[in-house]
């Protein structure tokens, strides 16, 4: 016997307070199904081709080099302290 591919069901609830868990049922399953009070069955789907972001640091150093060919002089390192406290809110 063929068993129907396994899927999950969640609440409208359960999307609004865990849609991380959500999301991983539509990764594991393909699709969840959520279901209103008041009877209603939505699906959720992953897009198919959907493009997945990197989680790699972006080029500083490109960027740096970028930005100092756009003109960008960096505040002298003898400035750092009283930036350090305007960021603070001291000054």
């Amino acid at each position: 016997m063929n068993k129907p591919p396994a899927s999950a069901v969640f609440t409208l609830r359960d999307l609004n307070r865990q849609p991380a868990k959500v999301l991983d049922a539509v990764r594991k399953f393909g699709s969840a199904e959520i279901r209103t009070r008041s009877g209603e069955v939505f699906t959720v789907a992953a897009k198919a081709g959907g493009k997945v972001r990197s989680r790699e640091f972006p080029n500083f150093e490109a960027r740096w080099k970028k930005l100092r060919e756009l003109g960008l002089v960096p505040p002298p390192r003898t400035d750092d302290e009283r930036i350090n406290r305007i960021i603070a809110g001291e000054l």
